[in-house]
């Protein structure tokens, strides 16, 4: 049964312009390097339209299993390139909004 990774956060709005291209340098880095994902099923990044708080992203890593989870994410967050990426992430974001939790399916 499949586990998903939820984070959820806002960007601070004076670090708005440096978020996407960011985003864009993690996407490369994802595809330029498959063998740090592997064991991924799938990752999706959302932003909410409407809600509170304003502007908040919903991030979802799914893996095969909590184990899996927890190698791919050593193996990722291991690689010094991702380590630089995740650092530069979280002084986009404003702290007191960053959530994370684990989800599996019910039905």
């Amino acid at each position: 049964m499949s586990a998903v990774l939820v984070e959820t956060y806002v960007v601070r709005s004076e670090q708005a312009s440096h978020f996407h291209p960011l985003l864009a340098k993690f996407l490369a880095y994802k595809t330029d390097h498959p063998h740090l994902f592997a064991g991924l099923k799938s990752w999706n990044l959302y932003k909410q339209e409407i809600g509170h708080p304003a502007g908040m992203y919903i991030e979802m890593w799914e893996f095969e299993t909590l184990a899996e989870m927890d190698l791919v994410n050593e193996r990722v967050f291991g690689d010094p390139g991702m380590k630089a990426i995740q650092t530069a992430f979280h002084d986009l974001v404003e702290p007191s909004t960053f959530n994370a939790s684990i989800w599996r399916p019910v039905a």
